[in-house]
């Protein structure tokens, strides 16, 4: 379980300033971070590290990550986003 101080240095980490990033990535921090295990936050911490640019262009699908963990959180958080809103994602095909 992740601890109230991970979770909320998670939550700033998250906001990049970018539109396109900050509409994925904020609400998935929010809804799923605090329920997920701790390999799969690890994960996050480690797509967080990534350039904006690297970031827009992983979750708009323009660019497929090469590393097959960043690939795994990006296709989580991808999944989420079409779940939790469905009208949102039609530019994510």
């Amino acid at each position: 379980m992740i601890t109230a101080g991970r979770l909320d240095s998670l939550r700033w980490q998250s906001r990049r300033g970018m539109k396109e990033i900050d509409l994925m990535l904020e609400p998935f921090v929010n809804r799923h971070i605090p329920v997920l295990p701790d390999a799969t936050v690890a994960l996050y911490e480690k797509l967080l590290m990534c350039s904006d640019l690297d970031l827009v262009r992983y979750l708009l699908r323009n660019v497929i990550p090469e590393d097959p963990e960043l690939r795994e959180i990006v296709e989580l958080v991808i999944a989420w986003h079409r779940k939790d809103f469905p009208d949102s994602a039609q530019g994510l095909e």
